[in-house]
């Protein structure tokens, strides 16, 4: 069973739902929606009950939380969850101002800068991928973000409206594997790569990795094509915190000096990426949002 078939990841509300949050929260602050997700989320809970157990369990089997923990837990990540995808649309929609945000290690990202290579920032569905281009605004390279091609028309034209103008170029995941060549080329030209590294979508190219105490599947694709072209990889989540305050972090991903044959290059990355995730999840674990037995189809 593949990882889309449980989950599709593809934003609700339709497209007319989808273009009034953005008409409304072009110019209110978001934080004053928030208090419509407690109406919002139990019909959510209840109607989307696969995606509630999904996260129940990762509460109560890979962080051992009691049953009324777990339970309590999954509510909270389903409320966490609708205020980032709200953030989401207010940062779409240009409304950015109201959001402050703190960036950890963030010398690693400027020394990349100066170099002439490019490099990938590696992502995950964690906290809110979606504000990473903002946080990192800069004008000395060209930002290419792989996304997935299958949000409805007006997330997509908004999103490619609002990330064209921090120099962000849009490279929709295609079924014919055209992305590649896409991705190849920017990084030969020098630019930035960001991929959201946690989801294999239905690819039988995958590697094991040990993640948060089990072992799980990453998709082969990022971390063979870092290990080929040998560039520079760097893990960026950027995490929620209190009202509408974000915390950024980066974690260089290194690879070992002995010599290593391309495979096991990318396992290794792949392994280094997991440590990264995991230690962000062990920090933030309402702010998970995958929504399908993560490790159930991996194992």
């Amino acid at each position: 069973m593949t990882q889309q078939k449980q989950w599709t990841g593809k934003t609700g509300g339709g497209n007319f739902g989808q273009k009034f949050l953005f008409l409304v929260l072009k110019s209110i602050k978001v934080n004053l929606f928030y208090s419509i997700l407690f109406c919002v989320v139990p019909f959510y809970c209840l109607f989307r009950a696969k995606d509630f157990r999904s996260i129940y369990r990762y509460f109560r089997e890979i962080h051992h939380y009691s049953k009324w923990k777990s339970f309590r837990k999954t509510i909270r990540n389903h409320m966490v969850f609708g205020r980032v995808v709200l953030d989401k649309f207010a940062v779409l929609a240009g409304n950015t101002g109201q959001f402050s945000i703190d960036i950890d290690n963030v010398s690693q990202f400027e020394t990349l800068l100066s170099q002439p290579e490019g490099f990938i920032l590696m992502a995950a569905h964690i906290g809110n991928f979606e504000i990473i281009g903002h946080c990192l605004r800069q004008n000395r390279k060209q930002v290419h973000c792989l996304i997935y091609g299958g949000e409805g028309a007006a997330l997509q034209n908004k999103r490619d409206e609002s990330l064209r103008k921090n120099n962000i170029h849009l490279i929709p995941i295609q079924e014919d594997m055209s992305h590649i060549f896409e991705i190849k080329k920017a990084l030969d030209n020098g630019g930035i790569i960001i991929i959201l590294c946690d989801r294999v979508w239905g690819s039988n190219k995958q590697i094991p990795v040990n993640f948060m105490g089990k072992q799980a599947s990453l998709p082969l694709g990022p971390f063979i094509m870092a290990a080929q072209l040998e560039v520079q990889a760097i893990f960026v989540a950027v995490m929620k915190e209190k009202s509408l305050h974000y915390s950024g972090y980066l974690t260089q991903l290194n690879l070992p000096k002995n010599p290593l044959n391309i495979r096991e290059k990318s396992k290794y990355l792949a392994n280094e990426y997991g440590k990264a995730m995991d230690k962000i999840l062990r920090q933030y674990p309402e702010q998970w949002f995958n929504y399908y037995d993560f490790w159930h189809v991996n194992n």
